[in-house]
């Protein structure tokens, strides 16, 4: 495994599960609005998918060695994670708008190949 490979794998697994938490959440804001059509199944299907992939990720990262042990956001422009990985613990700083840029981008691609599957 390349050295950084790993910080690769992490930044994938925190990506969806932002994903599949910003979706969910998104979800029950539109509950409480009342809307022409229902939203609901398009959006749980797309919590579900950036779900499985999170724990893919998340699965993927423990079998080379390594543990989340904290996520948070910062003054809220930083999300800092705490790991370990083959025992030495680490502190990954991301900028939220990035992530939050990284999740639109996963989202728009998971949406066009399921319209190019239609």
């Amino acid at each position: 495994m390349e050295s950084d490979e790993w910080r690769e794998i992490l930044r994938e697994c925190i990506v969806y599960g932002l994903l599949f938490k910003a979706v969910a959440r998104d979800a029950n804001t539109l509950d409480m609005v009342e809307l022409k059509m229902t939203y609901r199944p398009i959006l749980d299907a797309i919590s579900v998918w950036a779900e499985r992939r999170h724990h893919d990720y998340r699965r993927q990262f423990g079998r080379i060695g390594g543990k989340i042990r904290s996520q948070e956001t910062r003054d809220g422009f930083l999300y800092v994670v705490l790991v370990t990985f083959r025992g030495v613990q680490h502190e990954n700083v991301y900028n939220v708008e990035i992530l939050r840029a990284e999740c639109q981008d996963r989202l728009n691609n998971f949406l066009r190949t399921e319209a190019d599957r239609a």
